[in-house]
């Protein structure tokens, strides 16, 4: 599909992927939040596997959305999510749990 083909999103569409939005990253967090406390290491899988589905849920609604700034706080979130998985700390998820707050909001 040429880009010339790429029709405006109707203001109920634009509600839908910006709800769709929210929920995704709203999901990200729990999980993000439930990994942090777990001890558990096959808990801890499942709750990683939530948060790689919610992310990739937010990457396909921003690029329907086609916002700039959203996309923008997305890359940061998914930079924020790259850094937690690498070094898991209190720092990293805090970081990751702002970013989210932020790009949650501004939608």
């Amino acid at each position: 599909m040429a880009d010339s083909d790429i029709q405006p999103l109707g203001p109920r569409d634009r509600q839908m992927y910006e709800a769709e939005y929210k929920h995704a990253a709203g999901l990200f967090k729990q999980a993000s939040e439930e990994y942090a406390k777990s001890d558990n290491m096959f808990q801890k899988a499942e709750f990683q596997k939530v948060m790689d589905q919610a992310m990739n849920v937010m990457q396909e609604t921003v690029r329907e959305l086609v916002r700039q700034d959203l996309q923008k706080q997305n890359e940061k979130i998914a930079s924020d999510y790259a850094n937690f998985q690498n070094n898991p700390n209190n720092q990293s998820l805090q970081q990751l749990e702002k970013d989210l707050d932020k790009a949650r909001k501004s939608v």
